[in-house]
């Protein structure tokens, strides 16, 4: 029997329809509610497995409010609406729906949707259960290792680092105005490398002596319940000298999450996860450590079997060294070590495994191609193929060709069955580029295909199974887009489904120097030369620059220098002078910044002025910028540049 569902809908005929629909189809319908307080006494009398719900409802309590209440219940619900605007998008989002339906919509489109819901309900209560049986079938294997203490713990924190993602992680016991025996910290340095940091360590980086970290950890508070802090509260707690505000000056750490466990002893065992994004920790992952609650006592347990060490005056110091995971690092086509891509690999490691929609977002030229890559090659369809389509680089009268292919004689010029690129990556995945500049009239056709996992060939009779995995990117916003009117919500969240994003070059500076030195060993074996490097002085001008261009920009700017470096050491950058400026924060605008959209017309233009205007062919700005030539021409367009530029 099919789900019991709950309609939320102050709109009578609309409702009414629903209710037809859903019934027609075997489902059990809970009720009718006109409003959040009708809904809530329904929920409590007919325990609906899920409501589909209108966001603007009669009363002040909005759909939104009544998400709340359902997340707290674990009851899944679909919001159904006409509205497009982006705040209420965007408030609506954070709630996280399984589904999202545009008025008007189809019975189909309803249908779909709720299947979908229900899949994604149920795999995330089995994907729950799985983490569960992972994490114990891990800890278990680790408690039975013969090793000591600090190889245990280090493997305790890889395996939680797949569940809680943390920068630093400090375990084990603490007693107010003690140093804790037994404790250890970890700090992540790679995707698979984590410094030990002992007590011994600790002082050696920090700089202290026992004395003055034992008065650090008297004035830490003691939790005795899980708690979160992001922000504004990460600082409140880190303004008064304490082991928090250590760990935050010498690290960079902005969010922390505290877990303590009851260990068998009856004693306390703390896990503090802490994090340098300042809004990482959320209530959902102490839900999830308290589901592993059980299994980290006994693991913690098994591993403890050791007495208290007792606090030492003076102790050896010696320099942490980095200890790589057993996991080899799978992106070596991907070059850095900033936190920012750390989490970026995070993401990619947990998603690839799945057959999940995923929307990379990032500006123009920092990689986006290159994560769609790497996701394909860590996915089961690994051996299949990758098709790629840029949308922004097909004329709006081409592309339905091109994803969906053509019989012969559908239209002029149509001399031949064309295979479309949908079918060409049959089994395997689709990565569609730019898909923020799909025109709006395929967008529809493109959420059928990913409703109803078939396609038409233009001119053909017959619907076309397809398995195809899709990965989209876009520079864009689409959240304006589709307050604008110009992107599908309904479509926007079927691929938003796992978001990626990729952060700009000038927000991961500390990558510049390993990307480089990475380009410029590349250009050498490409060129024949054999440059070193840059030295320091160009170096810190790469670290002062702006980089509208991103890594796309860093790699041309190499490559020529490379070519024009006539020691062994690159000695200039040929930077634009002004955007160092920008950098620093002295802009030619005073005291406002520049938007992404300025510097990247300021960019366009300067490459045009350079080649007198040219776009396409040899010597064209398209060549310069390493830019398709229609690419060029759609971002010339959108950011007003006219073709006569001079």
């Amino acid at each position: 029997m099919k789900q019991k569902v709950l309609i939320v809908e102050d709109q009578f005929i609309e409702a009414n329809d629903l209710e037809i629909m859903l019934l027609k189809a075997g489902y059990q319908v809970a009720g009718i509610a006109n409003s959040v307080a009708e809904a809530l006494k329904l929920i409590e009398k007919e325990k609906p497995g899920l409501v589909l719900v209108d966001i603007f409802l009669k009363g002040k309590e909005t759909g939104i409010d009544l998400a709340g209440v359902l997340n707290e219940k674990a009851i899944p619900f679909i919001f159904i609406s006409a509205n497009s605007n982006h705040e209420v998008l965007m408030a609506a989002k954070a709630t996280q729906p399984y589904g999202f339906i545009v008025k008007p919509f189809r019975e189909r489109d309803l249908m779909v949707t709720l299947e979908i819901a229900q899949y994604r309900y149920e795999n995330s209560a089995e994907a729950n259960l799985r983490k569960e049986a992972d994490l114990q079938k891990k800890l278990k294997s680790i408690a039975d290792e013969k090793e000591g203490w600090e190889q245990k713990m280090l493997k305790t924190a890889i395996a939680l680092q797949t569940y809680v993602p943390f920068d630093y992680m400090v375990a084990g016991f603490r007693t107010a105005g003690e140093i804790p025996y037994n404790a250890i910290s970890f700090l992540r340095v790679g995707f698979n490398e984590y410094q030990v940091i002992g007590l011994p360590e600790l002082q050696l980086i920090t700089h202290t002596t026992l004395k003055e970290l034992a008065a650090l950890q008297a004035a830490t508070p003691t939790e005795t319940e899980p708690q979160l802090f992001n922000g504004d509260d990460f600082v409140k707690i880190t303004i008064k000298p304490s082991m928090r505000r250590l760990v935050s000056e010498q690290f960079g750490m902005k969010s922390m999450l505290i877990f303590p466990l009851m260990a068998p002893n009856g004693e306390t065992f703390y896990f503090f996860f802490y994090s340098r994004r300042p809004d990482t920790y959320k209530n959902e992952y102490i839900v999830l450590l308290r589901t592993f609650k059980n299994i980290l006592v006994e693991a913690v347990a098994r591993m403890l079997s050791i007495e208290k060490a007792p606090v030492q005056e003076q102790l050896p110091k010696k320099e942490p060294v980095p200890v790589k995971s057993p996991v080899s690092n799978v992106f070596s086509g991907i070059v850095g070590k900033s936190h920012l891509l750390l989490n970026v690999f995070d993401n990619i490691a947990q998603v690839a495994p799945a057959d999940t929609s995923v929307l990379i977002l990032g500006e123009s030229g920092t990689g986006k191609e290159r994560i769609a890559q790497c996701i394909h090659d860590l996915s089961k369809r690994a051996k299949q193929p990758l098709i790629k389509i840029n949308c922004a680089a097909l004329p709006a009268n081409l592309i339905e060709s091109e994803l969906f292919g053509h019989e012969k004689g559908a239209f002029t010029g149509a001399v031949e069955k064309r295979t479309g690129k949908f079918e060409l990556a049959n089994k395997g995945t689709i990565f569609l580029d730019e898909i923020g500049e799909m025109p709006l009239e395929l967008q529809s056709k493109l959420l059928r295909v990913l409703q109803e996992k078939e396609i038409e060939r233009i001119g053909g009779g017959a619907a076309v199974k397809i398995d195809v995995r899709i990965i989209a990117a876009t520079n864009r916003e689409l959240e304006k887009e589709v307050a604008a009117g110009r992107f599908r919500l309904d479509l926007y969240y079927r691929l938003n489904i796992f978001p990626i994003n990729l952060p700009p070059l000038r927000e991961r500076r500390e990558d510049i120097p390993l990307l480089a030195d990475h380009f410029v060993g590349y250009f050498n074996r490409k060129i024949g030369k054999s440059i070193n490097g840059l030295s320091k002085e160009a170096l810190k001008e790469a670290l002062a620059y702006n980089w509208p261009g991103n890594i796309r920009e860093l790699e041309n700017l190499m490559e020529r220098a490379v070519l024009l470096a006539r020691e062994d050491t690159i000695k200039e950058l040929q930077l634009p002078r002004h955007s160092i400026a920008e950098a620093e924060g002295a802009t030619p605008l005073g005291d406002s910044f520049k938007t992404i959209e300025d510097n990247e017309r300021e960019h366009i233009m300067r490459a045009l002025k350079k080649c007198n205007g040219k776009v396409w062919g040899a010597g064209g700005a398209a060549e310069l910028l390493d830019l398709p030539p229609s690419t060029l021409n759609s971002r010339m367009k959108k950011l007003g540049i006219k073709r006569d530029f001079s």
